[in-house]
């Protein structure tokens, strides 16, 4: 547990995520306004507000950090571990239900996501209690509190899963339900489901909040269930489109180290539907049904495919319950055998004159510990594949998903020393002795995510629109379009610091603006009224 909670300080927030999902519930407790999210003082009706809620109840309690900020996701996915172990004991037994949390909690992936704040990881958690309620509603015979239980937490995931990201979290296990009972043509599920109690908690859950922001912003519903929901889906409006195959490399990295294993995940499954195993064939629906949806949907991100992975979980913690251990053997050792190539890999490109200056890697840790993340993953891993035949599955499995997270532990505090997360640290750092209550904030052509949330001020935008276009639109009085508004407003301030574009920096030069530079790096110039 400490290994899973205690990181989550040691590296700043990567942008852009981390820095929008710190920085909209540091403004929700800033306001007290807890029903419109904001993002920079700007209306943001992109995501519901779940996780918003969450993080901004960490800040309250705890304060304003980066691990408060990831203390939701790390709870989520600690929280999907332990739901998987608890469905797999009650599906498969005691020894395929720890497997399948030592699978779940040691994917690349799965494991990665529980350290960097998106939204996709709360999905995850609230879906699986979806999940589990249609596996336990799936079980043969099930009636009175069995059926109880399973129909409310399907209520609950679904509702949860619509706060957390939207008709998503209803459409996966509506789809995945649907295509069980037709399948199976198990008809009877329609009324265990008691789909009503779905809708109940949907109504007292979430419609609230669907109210109360409509209320208060008219025009919240089009946005968020036409254009978020629909538009982004059929559309590529924003720039997000990735061909259809996109997610087959990233399932197949992000499984690791159990990705050797599938073939044999596969086969037992498939000889497991053939005999009649409803729980199975209902995981493989959920795993297909995702991973197909969101291949074909027109805007892709790396973490989309997440929900599928407990389910995945699942199958891979029974499939490794009965594996033959020689077989168990040579999956691990292909597994570390990888990650050692890797580390190779990455060395010799340390070592090779000019390799680190082509990738733009500064002198430092960085490559050193990147290096040493690879290697110890995969020595790790290969000590699980030697100790497969002499001691079983759950030491073997258990020791390369303490490889993964051990090169995480490394892995993400080196990407810290990355040039363009010291860049940022060394301009907050400038600006904010140079910022006092009343100086005015300016973010010029350009809108860093994470700036704001370490300087605990939002700044006006100088012809930037981007993802904050709609909030423009509604309030356009908090930003300026173009340099030479900026040019005009800047001469009228008496105390006031800017970060700037380089290319628009030279341009606001060559206009002759009283500025002082306090800091200067290939990406950004930070400046002060002179």
């Amino acid at each position: 547990m400490a290994l899973w909670f205690l990181p989550l300080q040691s590296y700043r927030l990567f942008n852009p995520d981390e820095g929008r999902y710190a920085e909209i519930p540091r403004e929700m407790v800033a306001s007290g306004d807890w029903v419109t999210p904001r993002l920079n003082a700007l209306k943001y009706f992109e995501k519901p507000p779940l996780q918003y809620w969450a993080t901004a109840l960490a800040y309250d309690v705890f304060g304003e950090h980066e691990w408060t900020a990831r203390l939701w996701v790390a709870l989520s996915g600690f929280l999907g571990v332990l739901l998987t172990a608890w469905i797999g004991t009650r599906l498969y037994g005691a020894m395929a239900g720890a497997l399948a949390a030592m699978v779940q909690a040691g994917s690349l992936l799965y494991l990665g996501l529980a350290r960097i704040s998106t939204l996709d990881m709360g999905l995850t958690a609230t879906l699986e209690l979806a999940l589990i309620g249609l596996l336990l509603l799936a079980r043969p015979g099930t009636a009175g509190a069995g059926g109880r239980l399973g129909a409310l937490l399907l209520a609950l995931g679904v509702a949860l899963a619509f706060l957390s990201k939207g008709l998503v979290g209803i459409l996966i296990p509506s789809a995945v339900a649907a295509i069980y009972l037709v399948l199976r043509r198990d008809w009877g599920l329609l009324w265990r489901a008691r789909p009503w109690w779905s809708l109940a908690a949907l109504l007292l859950l979430a419609g609230p909040w669907v109210y109360l922001i409509e209320q208060r912003n008219p025009g919240f519903a089009q946005f968020f269930f036409v254009h978020e929901q629909f538009t982004r889906f059929l559309t590529r409006v924003h720039m997000r489109y990735q061909p259809d195959w996109f997610f087959i490399p990233v399932l197949l990295l992000g499984f690791m180290p159990w990705t050797p294993l599938l073939p044999a995940i596969v086969r037992r499954s498939w000889r497991n539907v053939r005999a009649g195993d409803g729980a199975t064939l209902l995981l493989a629906i959920w795993i297909v049904f995702t991973f197909a949806f969101f291949s074909l949907s027109q805007s892709k991100l790396i973490p989309y495919i997440l929900p599928l992975f407990p389910a995945l979980s699942l199958l891979a913690g029974q499939c490794l319950a009965s594996l033959e251990r020689p077989l168990l053997r040579r999956t691990l050792a292909i597994s570390g055998a990888t990650w050692l190539l890797l580390g190779a890999v990455a060395l010799w490109l340390a070592l090779s004159s000019g390799s680190v200056v082509r990738l733009e890697i500064p002198p430092g840790p960085a490559v050193p510990l990147i290096v040493a993340g690879l290697l110890l993953a995969g020595l790790l891993t290969c000590a699980a594949a030697w100790l497969a035949v002499r001691r079983g599955p759950l030491i073997a499995t258990g020791l390369a998903a303490l490889g993964v997270t051990a090169m995480l532990v490394i892995l993400l505090p080196a990407a810290g020393q990355l040039p363009r997360q010291r860049e940022l640290d060394d301009l907050v750092a400038a600006a904010a002795t140079q910022l006092h209550p009343g100086t005015a904030f300016y973010c010029v052509d350009d809108y860093e995510q994470s700036i704001p949330f370490y300087l605990r001020r939002t700044c006006t935008l100088v012809g930037y629109r981007g993802e904050l276009d709609f909030g423009l639109n509604q309030e356009p009085a908090r930003g300026l379009p173009d340099l030479d508004s900026f040019a005009s407003r800047w001469r009228t301030e008496t105390d006031a610091l800017a970060v700037i574009r380089p290319s628009s920096y030279a341009l606001l030069q060559r206009m002759g603006l009283p500025m002082r530079v306090i800091y200067t790096a290939p990406s950004l110039v930070a400046v002060v009224r002179q």
